[in-house]
């Protein structure tokens, strides 16, 4: 097969570009990479906001399990007996 002027110019010209794989034969060596490149970034990125969202939302557990756990300022003691705390046997 010989190219022609009514050949269009993502058509094989017989060189062997059958061979070839269809994307590479449309965007060339330089596009293929690129594309390539370009996929594993996105994957990179999705991966990275994927493991940040499950950590925010951990970290949004473990405060909310904290304030429910932690005594807040009502309970905390004040005065002079403060610490004290009150057992049935006597000393």
């Amino acid at each position: 097969m010989t190219t022609t002027s009514t050949t269009a110019p993502w058509q094989a010209c017989g060189c062997g570009e059958e061979q070839v794989p269809g994307l590479l034969a449309r965007v060339g060596v330089f596009g293929t990479l690129g594309l390539a490149l370009a996929a594993l970034v996105v994957m990179i990125l999705a991966g990275w906001l994927l493991s940040t969202g499950v950590w925010l939302l951990r970290r949004r557990g473990e405060r909310a399990v904290d304030e429910v756990t932690e005594p807040g300022p009502a309970d905390s003691p004040t005065g002079a007996l403060g610490g004290f705390t009150w057992t049935a046997e006597d000393p």
